[in-house]
C-alpha cells in the first residue's frame, strides 16, 4: 500500500502548480499588430508601425496588441514646441507636456494614421497702428484691431482704447459693428485714419 507523508503530498502539489503553470506559459499567445502613423512634415507620409500583444489565447493577444497601438506627434496648443516629431508610439514619459498620442485603434476599428500633420504655432512679430504710431506686435498669427469706417471715433463717449486700436483682435466687449480686425503688417493705420476722417468730411460737406 502506497502511503504518502505530508511533506511528500505538499512537494507533489508544488511540482503540479509548476507543471500547469509551464503548460499554460507555453500555450500563451502572441499577436503582432500593424499600423501606420504620420511620420511627419508638411508633405507627410505614413510610416510602418507594428506592436505585440500578449494573451491567454490568440483573441486576447489581439486585443491586447491594439490596446498598445499607438501614434504621437507634437501638441500643437504648445508655442514654439521644441518637440516635432511625428511617429510610431505612445508619448516618453521625458515628453509629457510636449508630445500628445492617439490611439491607432479605436471604437472597434483601424485608425491608422491618427496623429495628424498640423503647422507648428511659433512666435512671430509685426507692426500695428496705435493712436498713429508703429506699435511692435508679438503672437502666433498677425492681426491689427481698430474702429470700423462707420464708428464715430470724434464722439464724446468714443472708447479710446478702440478708436487707438493696436495688435491683436477685436476684444468681445465691443459691438461687432464698431471694431474691425485685420491680419497683415500695419494694416488697421488706413481703417484708424477712415473713421476719423470720416466724421470731418461729413462736417466739412454740411458747412458746405
Amino acid at each position: 500500500e502506497l502511503k504518502l507523508d505530508t511533506r511528500s503530498t505538499m512537494k507533489l502539489f508544488a511540482a503540479s502548480l509548476l507543471v500547469l503553470f509551464t503548460i499554460g506559459y507555453v500555450q500563451a499567445d502572441t499577436f503582432n499588430y500593424e499600423f501606420t502613423c504620420v511620420s511627419g512634415g508638411s508633405d507627410s507620409t505614413a510610416a510602418a508601425c507594428n506592436v505585440d500583444g500578449d494573451g491567454a489565447d490568440a483573441a486576447a493577444a489581439e486585443v491586447a496588441a491594439k490596446a498598445l497601438a499607438f501614434c504621437n506627434s507634437p501638441d500643437n496648443d504648445v508655442v514654439d514646441n521644441e518637440y516635432a516629431t511625428y511617429g510610431c508610439g505612445a508619448c516618453d514619459p521625458d515628453a509629457v507636456g510636449t508630445c500628445e498620442q492617439c490611439a491607432a485603434y479605436a471604437n472597434g476599428a483601424a485608425a491608422n494614421d491618427c496623429n495628424t500633420y498640423a503647422d507648428p504655432l511659433v512666435t512671430i512679430e509685426w507692426k500695428c497702428s496705435k493712436n498713429g504710431t508703429k506699435t511692435e506686435c508679438t503672437g502666433t498669427e498677425i492681426s491689427c484691431f481698430g474702429p470700423s469706417d462707420t464708428y464715430d471715433a470724434e464722439a464724446e463717449d468714443a472708447d479710446a482704447t478702440l478708436v487707438a486700436g493696436g495688435c491683436g483682435v477685436c476684444d468681445a466687449s465691443y459691438d461687432a459693428a464698431d471694431c474691425t480686425a485685420c491680419h497683415t503688417d500695419m494694416c488697421n493705420n488706413a481703417v484708424r485714419v477712415a473713421s476719423i476722417m470720416g466724421p470731418l468730411l461729413a462736417l466739412f460737406f454740411w458747412l458746405h
